[in-house]
């Protein structure tokens, strides 16, 4: 099966000044592939602009629903979908990429989601909504009128599982009492500003492994501090080696060596440039694994990662 997919915007709906709802059918009227939970689409815009956003439900209605904020720093991406595109447009887009998995095994749920953020959580409250599973839901906005699906989660969720905090109205909400006890059997899926993420990231660290899945906007910018020296690059498949300078980035190494990985947000986020390690050690510098991935050390994002010693082997 291909991983592209012609689509057709049947309905452009504004929800907020800033928030609107896209609805996509296929073009040829066929069937959807059914989307996981937290999965997201690559959508090809005009210009050569490629952006990811995430599915509000799975498509076996035949359409994908996505919420899409437009940005002020747009670069162009938001700004076109929000503004300028009309019902009738054809758009290419990936099979839905699931890289925010639901993890259904715990026994109490929270979805934690701050702004925009809120979208694949949507699609994970349905989820466990079909399976009979109530999760408590945690929507986190800085004023009332920013809450786009809030009235779709109120009628999904029953009296009390939906929890809005307006910042504007009652201050920053404290994220270790919005989580309460977490303990083995608690699974915490957030989206949203890294403020929020972050400040998740730094409760859990008291709390049972295994505990917080997080999904990142953007990722770290690249590190251009030149590393200590020159690094050899052994591209295994391709049985070529490179040098890497000192302030040579990977991705323009390898793209020098004619083998390097498509890439799309250059932030590490999306996982599109994706790599193989075989041997040496990487400055993984992605939003897309954990900790226990990273050390683990058998794949790179060649956008923003980078060597950390002399000698790197690729599988490529």
């Amino acid at each position: 099966m291909s991983d592209r997919l012609s689509l057709i915007l049947t309905r452009h709906r504004r929800l907020t000044p800033s928030v609107v709802e896209l609805t996509l059918e296929a073009a040829d009227g066929k069937e959807l592939p059914p989307a996981p939970a937290g999965a997201h689409l690559e959508l090809e815009l005009p210009g050569g602009l490629a952006r990811h956003y995430s599915l509000l439900d799975d498509g076996a209605d035949g359409r994908y629903r996505l919420g899409v904020l437009r940005e002020p720093d747009s670069r162009g991406g938001s700004t076109f979908l929000a503004d300028e595109a009309r019902e009738g447009l054809a758009l290419a887009a990936s099979t839905p990429r699931d890289r925010f998995p639901l993890d259904e095994t715990g026994g109490r749920q929270l979805l934690v989601g701050g702004g925009i953020g809120i979208t694949p959580l949507v699609a994970m409250a349905r989820r466990l909504c079909a399976r009979g599973v109530t999760p408590e839901v945690h929507y986190l906005v800085r004023r009332e009128a920013d809450a786009a699906f809030a009235d779709e989660l109120a009628a999904l969720l029953p009296e009390g599982a939906l929890r809005l905090h307006v910042s504007a109205r009652d201050g920053r909400a404290e994220v270790a009492e919005l989580v309460g006890e977490v303990d083995a059997d608690t699974r915490i899926h957030a989206c949203g500003p890294e403020g929020l993420l972050a400040a998740l990231e730094a409760e859990a660290d008291a709390w049972p492994a295994g505990c917080l899945r997080l999904e990142r906007f953007r990722g770290a910018a690249p590190d251009t501090t030149p590393r200590d020296g020159q690094c050899e690059v052994v591209l295994a498949r391709s049985e070529r080696t490179l040098t890497l300078a000192p302030d040579e980035p990977l991705i323009e190494g390898l793209a020098r060596a004619g083998v390097a990985p498509p890439t799309l947000c250059g932030e590490g986020a999306c996982g599109t440039c994706a790599c193989g390690v075989i041997e040496g050690a990487v400055d993984h510098r992605d939003v897309l694994q954990d900790d226990t991935e990273k050390a683990a050390n058998d794949t790179l994002y060649a956008c923003v990662s980078r060597p950390a010693g002399a000698r790197l082997v690729l599988d490529l």
